[in-house]
């Protein structure tokens, strides 16, 4: 924000920190991306590296799956507004990671595959 002389009152631009230590993320993102290439989100499969995570409440009312890749994350949530159940057998994996991966198709056309950096780059703590 400036005033009328152009001089700076108020600079709110972002300065990015690091908070996690690599190695941590590089094992999360290990341990994720083995829930869609062999886990509870194998439905998410897309034509490049991603990671997720399936979920499903006990009383079956919630169900989701958040997942990512480099460039983008998103979260898809499914339940009734009335906060019934949603029905016997409805899972995250089931029913909402192909809903996440339909949309993820599509808003990753003509957008480059990036990979993870693996853990054997960081060194561990």
């Amino acid at each position: 924000m400036t005033d009328s002389k152009g001089n700076v009152l108020l600079d709110n631009t972002p300065r990015p920190q690091l908070v996690l230590d690599p190695w941590a993320v590089a094992a999360l993102n290990s341990t994720l991306q083995d829930v869609i290439t062999r886990g509870t989100g194998t439905a998410a499969r897309i034509d490049r590296p991603a990671a997720g995570k399936t979920g499903t409440t006990s009383a079956e009312r919630d169900i989701w799956f958040v997942g990512y890749v480099p460039q983008l994350a998103v979260a898809v949530w499914v339940g009734n507004d009335d906060y019934s159940p949603i029905g016997t057998g409805a899972t995250g994996g089931g029913y909402v990671a192909p809903v996440w991966r339909s949309f993820m198709y599509k808003a990753l056309e003509g957008v480059p595959v990036e990979t993870f950096k693996p853990m054997s780059n960081f060194v561990k703590p």
